[in-house]
């Protein structure tokens, strides 16, 4: 028997290189009730580029 819960969508991408990794997971009003064929991974990675971008900055 199944109680409560709720389905959602939640697209991530990820990256490792010799000194970062991480996963980003994408998660707006409009995604997390999308389908997941219907998910623009394409606009998600961009997002993921954006979030490496600005991570991996030289310390001090």
């Amino acid at each position: 028997m199944r109680q409560g819960g709720a389905e959602s969508t939640l697209p991530m991408c990820a990256w490792a290189d010799a000194n970062t990794g991480a996963s980003v997971g994408v998660v707006t009003p409009e995604i997390v009730g999308q389908k997941p064929g219907s998910v623009d991974l394409a606009k998600v990675a961009e997002t993921t580029l954006k979030v490496r971008a600005e991570s991996r900055q030289p310390i001090g």
